[in-house]
């Protein structure tokens, strides 16, 4: 019995040999060649899109990140050269537009101690002046009274001077001298009723002491800040609210130190934002700083921008690229069709209609939703926008690939 099992070891062990290096190789993956077989299946199933690389003139590119500012013109903080209290319901909220001229808030003024001995002492400075003008007042109402029965009597005169002159019983000097006796009363009579009008025009009033003072937008815009609310006290100068015209905005940024001999005099800034990431905003240059920060070594550039969407809003970030010198020629594809591959920058470019190549590329500068290919794919080349993901698995594990092409 013990001799017939050793004799089935035996066997077994004859049987047995190692797995030769052929086997080995068919059993491990395949090495990666850089071409990737893809039906016209499985290009329908992904959607799969194509994009011809094209040749451009771009300038140099200086990125920059910044932020939105209003126009200082089109900014203005109101506040009151009086102080009170704000009456209720008169002050706007923040968003609402005002036009120049608006009544914003009205004031119940509350003048100090200090101040209401003035006013009282003012009063009655303007109470003695009141009696006193109504004394002359009293004068000069009885003078015209009497200027007006001079007047009367003279004129009733001359007519009686003129019937006898008429009947050559009365000398024409002595009807000269009548008719200048007239004009004279009548003057004097205007005279004092001259005075009665200048009088009357010049009567002082009485200081109030918790009058209302209006306050009134300076400009058009929209409210940004709101300081103040009802019933609240106002000192004098004392902010109440803050109003920006946004129709046009400015964009700060900072520049670095070594491209401002680069940026052009006249250039402009294209721009995204979070807010809108896929839509780009155009500024227009209009001052280079001259004062270079010590510590980051940038000068401030601000830009122009029309805002008449109402989209961008104070405060907000903005990512800029700028124009930094000469355009020369480049070659652009979209963003898309570029992966990381191993720390380095891939792309699928068609070979045929079911082929298709990987390609390192060294990459360029960024033109909103392109970029600079500085070599790896020649002018003309179809590149693999939408889809260029799943080329890479299929390159990978070609069995788990799994979609005819639809160009751009």
């Amino acid at each position: 019995m013990l001799l017939a099992l050793l004799g089935l070891v035996a066997a077994g062990l004859f049987f047995w040999r190692k797995p030769d290096d052929a086997e080995e190789a068919s059993a491990a993956p395949a090495a990666s060649t850089g071409r990737v077989a893809f039906l016209m299946e499985q290009q329908w199933l992904i959607r799969l899109k194509l994009a011809k690389t094209e040749e451009a003139m771009k300038a140099p590119q200086i990125q920059s990140t910044g932020r939105i500012v209003p126009v200082p013109s089109k900014r203005a903080v109101v506040a009151p050269p009086v102080g009170g209290i704000v009456e209720n319901g008169t002050v706007p909220h923040i968003g609402q537009h005002v036009t120049q001229g608006q009544l914003i808030a009205r004031l119940q003024q509350t003048p100090t101690a200090a101040e209401l001995a003035q006013i009282q002492a003012a009063n009655a400075q303007i109470h003695i002046e009141n009696t006193r003008l109504e004394a002359e007042r009293r004068r000069l109402v009885q003078a015209e009274v009497e200027a007006a029965a001079r007047l009367e009597e003279a004129t009733h005169d001359l007519a009686r001077s003129q019937r006898l002159y008429e009947k050559k019983a009365y000398s024409a000097k002595a009807l000269e001298a009548d008719e200048l006796d007239r004009t004279t009363k009548a003057a004097q009579l205007e005279a004092v009723r001259a005075q009665l009008r200048a009088l009357q025009s010049s009567t002082p009033a009485s200081s109030a002491s918790g009058a209302d003072h209006e306050v009134r937008a300076p400009i058009s815009g929209t409210i940004v800040r709101v300081n103040k609310s009802g019933g609240e006290q106002v000192a004098p100068g004392e902010a109440i609210l803050e109003i920006v015209a946004l129709d046009t905005v400015w964009v700060e940024a900072p520049i670095f130190e070594k491209d401002l001999g680069r940026l052009a005099k006249q250039g402009r800034a294209i721009f995204t934002t979070a807010a809108f990431p896929e839509k780009e905003f155009q500024g227009r240059l209009v001052d280079i700083g001259k004062v270079v920060d010590e510590q980051s070594r940038t000068a401030t550039a601000v830009f122009e921008v029309p805002n008449q969407s109402d989209e961008l809003s104070i405060g907000m970030q903005a990512n800029l690229r700028l124009d930094g010198g000469t355009a020369v020629s480049v070659l652009l594809v979209p963003k898309e069709a570029v992966l990381d591959n191993e720390g380095k920058k891939i792309v699928y470019v068609l070979l045929s209609g079911e082929e298709f190549e990987r390609r390192d590329v060294v990459l360029g500068e960024e033109y909103g939703g392109k970029v600079a290919i500085l070599s790896g794919v020649k002018p003309g080349e179809r590149v693999v926008t939408q889809g260029a993901y799943q080329l890479k698995l299929q390159e990978l594990r070609p069995a788990n690939a799994g979609a005819h092409t639809h160009e751009v």
